[in-house]
């Protein structure tokens, strides 16, 4: 999702076509489950860090469920104005991009602005990840946005946290006011949300009023989760405001407009005893050639294969041919765009035991898998990961290919159980491995057990085809 334009910059994009750039300035640190790819120095690089972390806590803390956060790496790419342009940017104006994958999320940052003018983005799409993973209440837009935008204003300074601050560049126009009885209306495919003219106005309005209902009127803060709640069991919007507030959608809208014309709003303080300090994380700089190549795995990892991504790990590799991990995603790239590259003694040594690099593992893995459907390489995919899978906190995309190279060969499918079920419950609200859980236990005549996970599908997958699948194959289940 393309963070949203708060700048406009002058000048247009570059070429897309990938150029090998003198990344010798490259530094890289890991905080958590933030890794950090950045061009700036080390101090403001671990300042984004610093408040990286303390925004995940405090946000994290305030939106807690009892299946917490998913265990997957969030990847950050501070890159210089040149390569941010060339390789991440889709419009002028354009100041970052958030990615959600299965197993991964990756930030892109033009680092060549002040933290401080991207951050707002950054928090916004952040805590949108936080809602998808931690609530399965499918919440209106108005809602999902304007508690993105009041989490987006928030500020770290020492060891205090404000949130609720008017977030930069936020302007409510009055001449364009748009009435609470349209607003609670609004749909994710209607103008107001996804036109750039009307959508800044309809992000205002929705910061100000989720901040009125949470955190200016605490009389309000019981009637909102009633109607919230009752969105969400099917009730028609009508009648859920109207079963839930004390007052109609025009007193609403007074008393929203009244809390901006006075503009009195509360804020909310939080102070950590210990403070959020990453200053004992280590930095280390980064080779030219692993700046190139990480260049080239996050264009993979957005789905930039073939335009950027290839031409990038062929530049890395050209200045590297030995270097394994080069090797290795060079050859995942190629194979992701149907083209093949010699890594067969690669393949060999990681059947055999061969290196502890988790990432070498499931880049050959995942190369193998997507040059062939084979019962041969799934048998090799499957004993490069294997004694991976079985190790602490093993990363949960070896999980995922394991589990597709099992499918493939003839495995002990009851001795798979425990490994997708601990791993899946360490990101409970993603669906991936779900469904390879649910296809082992199709595989053992588990028929509840996979009606089980069907069901969880259906109540967590935000893709309407991925739930029809679930409700299908369920449905399949009973009539067999």
């Amino acid at each position: 999702m393309q963070l949203r334009k708060t700048l406009t910059l002058a000048c247009g994009l570059l070429a897309s076509t990938a150029v090998l750039a003198a990344r010798s300035d490259w530094r890289q640190m890991t905080v958590g489950h933030f890794h950090l790819y950045s061009t700036m120095r080390d101090s403001k690089t671990r300042d984004v860090a610093r408040q990286l972390q303390a925004f995940e806590k405090t946000v994290g803390e305030i939106l807690r469920t009892k299946d917490g956060l998913p265990d997957v790496p969030t990847v950050i790419y501070i890159l210089d104005y040149g390569d941010f342009q060339r390789y991440c940017a889709d419009g002028p104006g354009t100041i970052g991009v958030f990615y959600e994958r299965p197993y991964v999320n990756v930030i892109t940052i033009n680092g060549d602005l002040d933290f401080g003018t991207v951050k707002v983005t950054v928090f916004h799409e952040y805590t949108h990840f936080i809602q998808r993973n931690s609530s399965t209440s499918k919440m209106p837009p108005w809602f999902k946005e304007g508690y993105a935008e009041l989490f987006s204003s928030f500020e770290l300074k020492g060891n205090k946290v404000t949130l609720g601050e008017v977030p930069a560049g936020e302007t409510i126009y009055r001449e364009r006011w748009i009435p609470m009885e349209r607003l609670l209306a609004v749909k994710q495919s209607d103008p107001e949300y996804r036109a750039e003219r009307l959508a800044p106005q309809f992000y205002a309005e929705s910061w100000a009023l989720v901040h009125l209902l949470l955190f200016d009127d605490e009389s309000l803060t019981r009637p909102t989760d009633y109607y919230l709640t009752n969105l969400n069991i099917g009730v028609s919007e009508p009648d859920a405001f109207a079963q839930a507030f004390p007052f109609d959608k025009k007193g609403l809208d007074e008393r929203l407009q009244k809390l901006i014309k006075d503009r009195l709003i509360r804020v909310k303080t939080i102070t950590y005893a210990e403070g959020v300090s990453v200053d004992n994380a280590p930095i280390s700089a980064m080779t030219a050639i692993q700046a190139d190549a990480q260049m080239a795995r996050m264009a993979l990892q957005i789905g930039l294969q073939k335009k950027i991504a290839a031409p990038l790990a062929a530049a890395a590799l050209k200045e590297n041919l030995s270097d394994p991990a080069v090797r290795a995603l060079s050859a995942r790239i190629a194979a992701d765009g149907g083209g093949r590259e010699d890594i067969e003694d690669l393949a060999r040594a990681l059947e055999k035991g061969g290196t502890n690099d988790p990432q070498l593992r499931i880049d050959i893995a995942a190369t193998l898998l997507s040059l062939s459907q084979s019962k041969v390489s799934g048998n090799r995919a499957f004993a490069i990961l294997d004694d991976l899978v079985h190790t602490d906190s093993a990363p949960l995309e070896a999980i995922g290919l394991w589990a597709e190279a099992a499918q493939m060969t003839q495995v002990d499918w009851a001795k798979m159980v425990p490994v997708l079920e601990s791993n899946a419950a360490r990101a409970p609200h993603k669906t991936d491995l779900l469904r390879a859980l649910a296809g082992v236990h199709e595989r053992l005549g588990e028929a509840d057990k996979a009606r089980e996970c069907y069901d969880r599908i259906i109540l967590l997958s935000d893709n309407p085809a991925e739930r029809l699948w679930a409700q299908k194959q369920e449905d399949s289940g009973r009539r067999r």
